[in-house]
This record gives structure tokens, sequence and C-alpha cells, in this order.
């Protein structure tokens, strides 16, 4: 309204200003003019009033209907939340127990993958696999968890189970291929006694088969097996005998066998040393065989020789027993009865010396060789611990030159030295042995010797007595025997 004033006198001054300047020409029909403007304002403020009223009407009823759905939305939201609330409880109840099956779940997979690992390397290393190849693909799969195990992989896997500790015990023939020595495949019976022995059945008798679990496949054995073996083999797989020669280690005791080096191929790696050291072994063997031949033949001649003789003295067959000494020159046993018979007319004293003299004259032929015997069984150890040293020394060296990285490049001189050392121990023991046996016996000859020197040395003091006995008084008998 008060804009409308406000135009009305603005248009009444311009009126006035232009009836001023044109004389007032025009009044009545800007007067009309005026008021048709009027009229029209007013019917547009009445349009206007009428929607504002309209529209305030409208929006008090959208007002009170949007007040209703905000009452009835608390409401809802208030059901919402208590249901919320109701189906979070549920939500943690099922997550726990969700959770726990989670947990028991994945313990059993984890049985089921150990089991299934346990199993798989076991197959691996097991010569059954040769029969069954295709077991061992699943259980790579439940081992590795590319595939979730199910009823049916269980039973399976305790079929499997079940399967190889039934095998374990039984004693069965089946067709399988092998590698035999020359690098061809074959097919042939096999005979599996449990996982411990597999022997291929051929026309000339059946031979043990090495299992390989990189290949999961038989190969023969790069050598034959000895005589004595394979005629065991031939006897059980012929029926003659129930004992069939095993070996628990599935061939490896067989293969370690094969490669167990000779005696001389142990020489061959023990280095120059080994030589002498064998020369002083034959040395001492040659010397300890002939001086036991010797002695024992000593030994029988002094105790048959010297009884003998100190037999006849005593009944003063004199000349028998020189013809007895006679026979044999060169033997220490004689040398001495001939000495104590040569003397037998001398004093007891002097007779004593000179049979003493004898056996001591003796004793170096019956010690010959005896103290050489001794240094030798003394320097075989040396030698060895000399080799010991020599292997270290070349042990060393490598170490020095190569590092540690490979253990092969040490052996050479390690085996060296323990070969060595092994040979100068092995010579040294009987040698010394051998010795010790000797020395006792020369001086239980010598013991000997000297028991009989004494026996005849009382015979013929005896027997010379007697006839001085009978022809001279008593005071110059005493005399005599001085």
């Amino acid at each position: 309204m008060k804009r409308f004033i406000a135009i009305l006198m603005l248009s009444l001054l311009a009126a006035t200003a232009q009836i001023g300047s044109l004389h007032a020409k025009d009044l009545r029909q800007a007067m009309q003019s005026a008021q048709a403007a009027l009229a029209q304002k007013k019917a547009e403020d009445a349009a206007s009033k009428k929607r504002i009223a309209q529209s305030r009407k409208d929006h008090k009823t959208t007002l009170a209907s949007l007040e209703k759905e905000i009452k009835a939305l608390k409401v809802q939201k208030t059901k919402e939340e208590k249901r919320q609330v109701r189906l979070t409880k549920e939500s943690d109840t099922l997550t726990l127990e969700r959770d726990k099956l989670d947990k028991a779940v994945g313990r059993i997979v984890a049985v089921v993958r150990t089991a299934a690992k346990n199993l798989r390397d076991l197959t691996a290393a097991s010569p059954f696999s040769v029969f069954a190849p295709t077991r061992l693909k699943r259980l790579e799969a439940m081992a590795d968890g590319t595939e979730f195990p199910g009823l049916d992989d269980l039973r399976t896997l305790f079929g499997w189970f079940h399967d190889e500790i039934e095998k374990t015990q039984e004693v069965a023939i089946r067709p399988a291929t092998f590698t035999d020595r020359m690098g061809n495949t074959q097919e042939r019976s096999v005979l599996t006694a449990g996982p411990f022995m597999s022997l291929v059945l051929k026309e000339n008798g059946p031979e043990p088969l090495l299992y390989d679990p990189s290949t999961q496949a038989f190969r023969e054995l790069p050598d034959a097996p000895g005589r004595l073996f394979a005629w065991r083999l031939k006897r059980y797989t012929s029926g003659k005998t129930d004992v069939l020669p095993m070996d628990i280690s599935s061939g490896a005791a067989l293969d370690h066998l094969r490669r167990t080096p000779s005696f001389m191929e142990r020489i061959e790696n023990g280095g120059p040393l080994v030589w002498p050291i064998l020369l002083i072994g034959v040395l001492g063997i040659l010397i300890g065989i002939e001086r036991a031949l010797f002695l024992k033949k000593v030994h029988d001649n002094t105790d048959k020789t010297m009884g003998a003789v100190n037999e006849l003295a005593s009944y003063g067959n004199w000349d028998e027993c020189d013809l007895i000494v006679k026979e044999r020159k060169s033997t220490p046993v004689y040398n001495v009865l001939r000495k104590g018979l040569e003397a037998r007319g001398e004093r007891r004293q002097v007779l004593e010396t000179v049979l003493q003299e004898a056996i001591l004259k003796e004793l170096p032929r019956l010690e010959r060789f005896l103290p050489f015997l001794g240094m030798l069984g003394a320097i075989a150890p040396l030698l060895g611990l000399l080799g010991t040293v020599t292997g270290m020394i070349d042990t060393f060296e490598v170490i020095h030159m190569a590092g540690t990285g490979d253990p092969r490049m040490m052996s050479g001189g390690i085996s060296t030295a323990l070969i060595t050392t092994m040979l100068g121990l092995a010579v040294a023991i009987p040698i010394m042995l051998l010795h010790t046996v000797l020395n006792r016996q020369v001086e239980h000859i010598t013991g000997d010797m000297e028991e009989k020197a004494v026996a005849l040395t009382n015979i013929v003091h005896r027997e010379t007595l007697r006839p001085c006995q009978r022809s001279c008084p008593a005071g110059m008998a005493g005399l005599k025997g001085i």
C-alpha cells in the first residue's frame, strides 16, 4: 500500500510538472491512467494475497502432515533402534558361534592337512607308491591347501593310512617297472616284503631293488649282490627256507655296502706313508713266524733232550750222552749240554759257571730279531701319527685356500689322516703282542735251560763223587767235594 501511494505521489508530481509545462492540458487523461494503474495494482495485490493465503494453508497442511510423519518416524526410529540393539546382540552371538566353528573347522583342517603331509612324506618314501602313483597327487593337493578337505577326503585319507599299514606287514608279488643297470626300463614281477625289501624276480635268481623317492620308481643296484647274499635270496624265493635277508633301511644299507671302499681303495687313499706301515707289518709277521717256529723247536728240544741226557747221566752213560749232543751243533740246547758234558770232570762251581756261560752265550740267538720286532711295533704308530699330521696339514691348507663351504674338499686330508692312524695301530698292536709273547717264550726257555742245567750239575757232581766215596776215606771224600 505504501508503495502504491508513493507511486501515486510520483505520478501526481510528474503530472503536475507536466501540467505545468504543458499548461495542464491532459490532467484528466493522466488521472484516468493513474486510476487504471491503481486498479490493476489492487487486483494484483488481491490475487497475490489470495495466493499467499492459499500457499499458507497448503504449507500448514503439509506441515501438519510432516509433523505426523515425524512422529511416526520417531516411533519407527525407536522401534528400529530397539530392533537394532536386539539384532546386534544376535549378531554378536552368531559371530562368537561362527568364530568357534571357524576355529574348530580350522583345527580340523590343520589336523587333516598335517595328516596329509605326514602321509605324503610316508608315501613318497614308501615303495608302494610305485603301485599307486595317483594318490601322491591327491595328497599334495590336500597337504598344500589347494583343496578344502571334505568328508570323502577324510575317508580316503583314512583308507590310505589303513592300506599303508596293511601293506607294511605283507609279502606280495606285483608287476612293476624298474630301471636296470644299463638305464633301460623293464617290467617284471617284484616281490615286496613290507617296505623293507624289494626283489625283482629274474631267471637267474632274485636281485634287490632300490626305491628312489625322487622319481617314485625302482632301480637296480649298480653291482650284483654277493654270492652268499644272492644264494640266501634264491633259497627264500624257491621256498627252501622261510628266512629272508632283509635291509630294514629300505635298501640304504645295501647301497652303503656297495659304496664302502675296499681294503686296497683305502690303502690308495691313505697316502704314501701307508706303504712303509704295510712293509713294517709284513716284516713283523715274517719275523714273528720265524721266531715262533724257532723258539718252539728250541723249547721242544730243551724239554726232550735235556731230560734224556739227565736220565742217561743219572745211570753214568756218558758215552751215549756225548752221542746225543754231537748230533746237532747249531741248536742252543745241544751247545749248552755239550759244554756241560765237556766240563763234567771239573769242580761244581766251575761246572755251574761253564753251564751259565753257555746259556748266556746262546741267549742272543734266542733273542735274535726280538729288539728289532719291538722297534717295528714302536715305529708303526709313529708313522701313523705322521700320516695324521700330514693329512691335517693338507686339510688346513684346503680350508685356507677354499674355506669351509664344501666339506668334500676337506675329506681327502681327513681320510688320509684317519687311514694312516688306523693302519699304524692295526700293525703296531699285533706286533707288540707278538713281541711280548716271544719275549715270554724266551724267558721260559732260558728258565727251563737253567733248571735242566742245575739238574745236570747235580747229576754230574753226584756221579763224580761215587767212585771217590768207594775208594777214599770219609774225610777225603769230604775234601774231594770241595
